[in-house]
This record gives structure tokens, C-alpha cells and sequence, in this order.
């Protein structure tokens, strides 16, 4: 049996993907889940699984092609993988299996693999739909919230359920139109990955493309849970009740966030689907402003709010004294990591204060010569330069312990990992070869990198690799903190606030006090590959490069 796998929807807007590598090429025997193709969109690089067992017969697009989404990208010949569907429903098997690769959306920091099953087709024209599985070793699932319920008629591309890994919180789609006629799992209940979900009854062949026509029903407004602010939830918006529209779900969170209703506005997308910019450009035009049908007013009678006493303090429901938040995704992976960190390494913290008066000179200068390039240079770019210059003198710091063979690897190239504060939580991007960079290449590196981590478009391969890290929490405040190790690093440098203050300054007529500019640096030194001594010997040179800034360049 032949599958035509189509490129998937990711939603949050995105139309087209650029292939950027084949993982298998044509002839290759591959198994359900293996990864076949690398993609790129605006929002991250993903790896694509295969939807069964089969052989590569076809690849439709090549490297470096883009590509739109529900494109075909390669033909996967099944016959030998699963019993062949009954010949009425083959055209449905085909489609069904297409369709139902197309993966949720991954909201992280980052770097996230979106892919799906394909659902096992059962006779009678009924679809067995799997959760999905959506990479970077997810091997579960918590099932939030259900979006319809037995019985429901859906369409394809529908949210039919909320599911949260420890990645994101993510809306699974329908695979086709259909009836639902089973829920395999409930609320808060986690399941495998492959498990079936639930059960889709399609009449007669599957669509490999929704109708252009509105559903008979649709699901329910969901609210977004406090741990999914990346995953919008599905919002069905309905004038008189009864006529709904198909949207992707980014464009449904822009609706919800400006008071739209999506039976006003005219989707550009396949067969009518209201995308992101078709809100946008409807809130634009000032058509959103206009009246639109609203329910019938409450008759109910308003009582009037006693007065309050004056300085009375606020009185609060029962049900706002306290907020719960699921300990889930990247908030839990960060606080899993920082426990392994912490009690795997040994702490050592030292720190010192570097008066960095004449880099703050430089640094002016330096801003008008990168103004000039596009380049925004900040302190950061000469820290890290001052960084891995530092380290090439202290090897100990740059340096892993390789458990296994119980060897100290130490590197001579510098891969600094620079801590972000995102949205999704603490993201660790990295910037490789630090030591060959100058520091206008250095700035123009971290803001692009910066940029992209913050928007969830990092790549995967750009959070591993560090050899040590930067933590920097001086725009925010704080004159001293003792960071936790990016383990298996063997040490993280802390940078905090710049402060003016008084200090004293050498002079050939003598000390005398003047207003100078002050930041403290901590460095974490896990204590069983390296001392004190190691730490303090690191950042006494810092001091000096940092304090006197033209020895960067030597």
C-alpha cells in the first residue's frame, strides 16, 4: 500500500517548510517512528518520522527545496508493513495516513521534533488515532483537556484534544472528517506514546482535504492552561450559535486576544482555513470595530456593591487566594537538571569585582562602529571574548568529566553556552569557537541567536555542545548570585549589575576618589575536577582583560 506523506501543518501560521536534510534516501526499508527528513520553518527545525513500517519508494522535494505545507515530500510503500485495508477504503488508508502525520505544534525554547502515527484503519471506515509522537525522546503524554466528545461530528484539521509533554502543551488535530465515537482516555490521565486516543468514524473514503463547507459542530471555547501560554487553545467562535469556521489555532489565540469572531473574517488558506494573517489584516482594516450579533442581555437584577470602609483591605474569593500550576515541561526539565547539577557537583563559588570603567568607554565606541554594520554590541560580546581567552590560560574550567571512562576531557576550543531567560523558561543556546571570533562577530552571533531562542526558533544543535557557560542577570538586577553548573560543565561565570560608585585610583600624584563603574562576576566550579584556587586564578585574569579592554585585541 502506497502513502503519499504530505508535508505536515504545524500551525502558529506556518505555510511552508524548507527540507533540510534526508535522513533515508530512496530503496531504504524504514520502521514506524524512524526519522526520515529534517525540516526547517520560521519557528524551529524538526525531525519527521515515518508514519509505518515500510520502503522509501519516492522523494518528491530536494534539499534545500521549500516546500508548502500539505505538499507531498515522499511515498512510503506499506504493503509489507500492515494488512492491506479492504479495496473500498483504500483511497481512505492512503489519506488517513497522510493526514494523520500531520504533528502538533511544539512551542519550546525549543527545539522541538513534530511528527505523528499514522492511525490504524479498521473496517467500517473507522479510525484508530495514536498520540502522536513528537520527538526529543517524549515517550508520554498528559491528556488535558478534551475539545469535543462522543459523538461530535468533526472536521479535518479540527483540535479534538490538549496534550502536554514535558515539551509543550500541544492541540492534536483530526485526521479527516468524522464522527468521534470513542474517548480512549480521560482527562489528566498520561498515556504512552502509540497508545490509541481515540476513535474517528469516517463515511466512506477520507478526504485528503477538509470541505469547504462549516462543520455541524465543533468544539467548545478552551481556555489556555497557566503552563501552556505557548500552545493556544481552540476556540470555536460562533454567530447565532450555529455557524463555525476552520482556523488553525494561531490564528484562533490572535481572535481570542482582539475580540474577533472568525465567522466575520475570510480565510486565504486551503478550502477557506482562517489563517493568522486573515485576523490580522481583518483587525487592520477596521471591520473588527464594527458591531457584531451578541447574546440576549441578562435580565438577572444587579445589586448594588456595599461601600467599603476606607483602607478595608481587598476582600478576595474563596477561589483567588490561591493559583495551582501544573509542575510540568520545560519548568520541570529545568528543575530536574538543576537537581542532577547539584548534587551530582560539588559547588564552589568565588567572585570578584572588576571595576570596568574603561570597557564601558570602549564599549561606546564599539557601538557606533557596529551601528554602522547593523550590529548591536553589548557587554556581553567582550565577556565572552574575555571568557575564552581566560580559559585558554585555565584549561581545568573548559573541560568535562567523562564518567564512562573516568577521564577529565579538557578542550581547546572555547563552546560558550549563554543562559536565556524566554518565555519557556532558562533556554541554554551556544555559541561554538568562541576563541576565534572577534567581538563585533561575537555581538552579531548572540543577538541572532537571542533573537531566535526567544522566538522558539532555535535549532536543536545549538543547545548542546557547551564546554562553559554565561548566566546574566545584570539588565534585571542583583549585585551577586552563585550560580548553579550547566552540568557536565565544569564550571558557569556569573554576570550581574553594572553599579557607579566611589572608587580609588592610582595616580602618579597619588590615590585619589572618583566615580567609577563596578560589576561583580561569580564563578561555580564543580569542586571534584577543580579548586578554589582554580576559580579565583580564572577570575583574577578576567579582571585584567575586563579592566583594561585593549588587551582583548592582542
Amino acid at each position: 500500500m502506497a502513502l503519499e506523506f504530505k508535508l505536515p501543518d504545524i500551525g502558529e501560521g506556518i505555510a511552508e517548510g524548507e527540507i533540510v536534510k534526508w535522513l533515508v534516501k530512496v530503496g531504504d526499508t524504514v520502521k514506524e517512528h524512524q526519522s526520515v527528513v529534517e525540516v526547517m520553518t520560521d519557528k524551529a527545525t524538526v525531525e519527521v518520522p515515518s508514519p509505518a513500517n515500510g520502503r522509501i519508494t519516492e522523494i518528491r522535494a530536494k534539499e534545500g527545496d521549500t516546500v508548502p505545507v500539505g505538499s507531498v515530500i515522499f511515498v512510503l510503500d506499506a504493503a509489507g508493513a500492515a494488512a492491506p485495508a479492504p479495496a473500498a477504503n483504500k483511497p481512505a488508508a492512503a489519506a488517513a495516513a497522510a493526514a494523520a502525520a500531520a504533528p502538533v505544534h511544539a512551542a519550546t525554547h525549543a527545539a522541538a521534533h513534530a511528527a505523528a502515527h499514522a492511525p490504524a484503519v479498521a473496517a467500517g471506515g473507522k479510525l484508530e488515532f495514536k498520540l502522536p509522537d513528537i520527538g526529543e525522546g517524549i515517550a508520554e503524554g498528559e491528556i488535558v483537556k478534551w475539545l469535543v466528545k462522543e459523538g461530535d461530528v468533526v472536521k479535518e484539521h479540527q483540535s479534538v484534544v490538549e496534550v502536554m509533554t514535558d515539551k509543550a502543551t500541544v492541540e492534536v488535530p483530526s485526521p479527516a472528517n468524522g464522527t468521534i465515537t470513542k474517548l480512549h482516555a480521560q482527562a489528566g490521565q498520561t498515556v504512552p506514546v502509540g497508545s490509541v486516543i481515540f476513535t474517528l468514524a469516517t463515511s466512506g473514503a477520507v478526504s485528503a482535504a477538509p470541505a469547504v463547507h462549516a462543520p455541524a459542530a465543533a468544539a467548545k471555547a478552551a481556555p489556555v492552561p497557566a503552563m501552556a501560554a505557548a500552545a493556544p487553545a481552540a476556540v470555536s467562535m460562533a454567530a447565532g450559535g450555529d455557524a463555525h469556521v476552520l482556523a488553525v489555532p494561531s490564528a484562533r489565540r490572535v481572535a481570542r486576544e482582539l475580540g474577533i469572531d472568525l465567522t466575520r473574517v475570510a480565510g486565504s488558506g486551503r478550502n477557506g482555513v482562517v489563517r493568522r494573517s486573515d485576523v490580522e489584516a481583518f483587525a487592520k482594516s477596521g471591520a473588527a470595530s464594527a458591531p457584531a450579533p451578541s447574546a440576549a442581555p441578562s435580565t438577572a437584577p444587579t445589586a448594588a456593591a456595599p461601600a467599603r470602609p476606607a483602607f478595608a483591605p481587598l476582600a478576595l474569593a474563596a477561589g483567588d487566594r490561591e493559583k495551582r500550576i501544573p509542575f510540568r515541561g520545560v519548568r520541570r526539565k529545568i528543575s530536574e537538571a538543576m537537581v542532577r547539577s547539584k548534587f551530582t557537583a560539588p559547588h564552589f563559588t568565588v567572585v570578584e569585582e572588576i571595576d570596568v570603567t574603561e570597557l564601558v568607554s570602549l564599549r561606546e565606541t564599539a557601538k557606533s562602529i557596529g551601528q554602522e554594520q547593523g550590529i548591536k554590541v553589548t557587554f556581553m560580546a567582550f565577556i565572552m571574548k574575555a571568557t575564552a581567552l581566560a580559559l585558554t590560560r585555565h584549561p581545568m574550567l573548559n573541560a568535562h568529566l567523562d564518567e564512562a571512562t573516568q577521564e577529565i576531557v579538557q578542550y581547546a576550543y572555547v563552546n560558550l553556552g549563554i543562559a536565556m531567560d524566554t518565555d519557556q523558561g532558562l533556554i541554554v543556546p551556544v555559541i561554538k569557537e568562541v576563541q576565534a571570533k572577534g567581538v563585533l562577530q561575537l555581538a552579531a552571533e548572540l543577538s541572532e541567536l537571542a533573537d531566535r531562542t526567544r522566538a522558539g526558533k532555535v535549532k536543536p544543535e545549538e543547545l548542546k555542545g557547551s564546554t562553559f557557560s554565561i548566566t546574566n542577570a545584570g539588565n534585571i538586577g542583583g549585585i551577586m548570585a552563585t550560580p548553579i553548573i550547566n552540568f557536565p560543565d565544569v564550571a558557569i561565570l556569573g554576570v550581574h549589575r553594572l553599579m557607579k560608585k566611589p572608587g580609588v585610583v592610582e595616580t602618579p600624584q597619588g590615590d585619589k576618589i572618583e566615580v567609577r563603574q563596578y560589576m561583580n562576576f561569580s564563578c561555580s566550579v564543580d569542586h571534584r575536577l577543580a579548586d578554589g584556587a582554580d576559580g579565583a586564578r580564572f577570575l583574577a585574569y578576567m579582571r585584567k582583560l575586563l579592566e583594561t579592554p585593549g588587551l582583548l585585541s592582542l
